[in-house]
């Protein structure tokens, strides 16, 4: 099992890995989608 990160993302808002790679497979993870300004869901 390999986690897979990178800083060009936007942060993380919980503790999680952005991908995970295990045995041929490539899992990721995603986020909803927020306004940075305010904070709002889209």
């Amino acid at each position: 099992m390999k986690i897979h990160h990178t800083d060009d993302a936007p942060a993380a808002i919980g503790p999680y890995s952005q991908a995970v790679s295990a045995k041929g497979f490539l899992y990721t993870s995603g986020q909803i989608g927020l306004n940075p300004a305010t904070g709002t869901m889209v």
